[in-house]
């Protein structure tokens, strides 16, 4: 049966020398205030330049993970607050020099100041004993939670903004562009398209992905990319191992529970027509679906750590699980899988260690 409580993410590596353990404070108590000035201004620096570049504004997180691993909470904090700054300076000296007004600054630096908190807060701690003392999967879930209010709240914002809302009607124009051309030379298709896939109905369905479920996932999937990142260059740059938490990672038993009651409720909002209800489900059972997920993948590296295969072998199971990863149709199936897997050890105790005699009672 599933452990109560959750090791994924569960636990913050402590600094110092000596590999890090999940589930306690980043840092040691010798060095839980110690803040070395030149890498956290590098790392805030770095951070706050790739918020605007393109592509690398998706990682613009993981130098402030760097400092929180390798590091201490109080570095972690400190980081924080002088991207938060710099960044600030950046978005006040591009607007400046494009001539650009000041009136939805706001937003700008709304996102990156609220989502670098909440990341700075999963991997370092702070707050107090009692936030503190959260476990690492639990501050995900309400990191992202927050994060999603954050991503709503700058899109409602943002629609007064000229150029936010140029921004996002282009991206629904190039998303309903790139589907109709897609019929190729069938001209029935193509008309029919061009009817139904109006850029107003892109930006409608969008709306709806992103209300139910969809910016918690990308916030999820931000936060935990960025912390792996993070531990990766940890484990090159300061030559310490970092810890694995996917193959330890347990979800709380009752999570069960949140995700059968979440579906019941989207099923009879889509009944009663009922949209806040439907919304609120959807979000829930997608943390939950994300949690199950991480148990899956858990149980999956789990064994392939014990499997004894030939090294030839495990290149072509690596190789097999990239294709999978990167193949449209054969990725959602193995996602699904994952989660399904990850819902079974609820009562088949997949990774539990090998005893002699009898086996226990699955769920007692």
């Amino acid at each position: 049966m599933n452990q109560e409580g959750s090791k994924i993410f569960s636990q913050e590596p402590s600094t110092g020398p000596e590999p890090r353990t999940e589930g306690s404070e980043v840092s040691r108590a010798g060095d839980e205030y110690r803040v070395p000035l030149f890498p956290v201004l590098i790392c805030s620096l770095i951070s706050a330049l790739m918020m605007h570049f393109g592509f690398f504004s998706f990682l613009f997180l993981a130098p402030l993970g760097f400092v929180a691993a390798a590091y201490s909470a109080a570095a972690a904090w400190s980081a924080f607050t002088m991207a938060a700054v710099i960044n600030g300076i950046f978005f006040v000296v591009l607007r400046i020099h494009y001539g650009v007004g000041f009136s939805s600054l706001w937003i700008d630096l709304l996102y990156f100041t609220s989502i670098s908190l909440f990341f700075t807060w999963i991997m370092a701690g702070g707050g107090g004993a009692r936030l503190s003392g959260i476990r690492t999967a639990y501050r995900f879930i309400i990191a992202a939670l927050m994060g999603t209010f954050v991503f709503v709240f700058v899109i409602l914002g943002g629609r007064n903004s000229s150029g936010f809302a140029a921004m996002i009607r282009s991206q629904a124009d190039l998303l309903s562009s790139v589907i109709i051309s897609s019929a190729g030379a069938d001209a029935v298709k193509r008309s029919l398209l061009e009817q139904t896939l109006t850029t107003e109905k892109v930006l409608e369905v969008l709306g709806g992905i992103v209300l139910r479920g969809g910016a918690v996932v990308s916030m999820f999937f931000l936060f935990f990319v960025n912390r792996r990142i993070a531990f990766t260059l940890v484990s090159i740059f300061k030559k310490r191992r970092m810890p694995h938490d996917l193959p330890d990672f347990h979800v709380p038993f009752n999570t069960i529970w949140f995700l059968s009651f979440s579906i019941a409720v989207v099923l009879l909002s889509r009944i009663t027509k009922l949209e806040i209800p439907e919304i609120i489900a959807w979000n829930i059972l997608f943390v939950c679906a994300i949690l199950f997920l991480a148990q899956g993948a858990g149980i999956v590296l789990y064994i392939l750590a014990r499997l004894t295969v030939p090294p030839l072998m495990r290149i072509i199971i690596n190789i097999m699980i990239f294709v999978i990863i990167f193949s449209p149709g054969l990725n959602t199936i193995a996602l699904v899988a994952l989660v399904v897997l990850g819902i079974a050890e609820n009562w088949l105790p997949f990774r539990a260690p090998k005893k002699n005699g009898s086996a226990p009672t699955p769920g007692l």
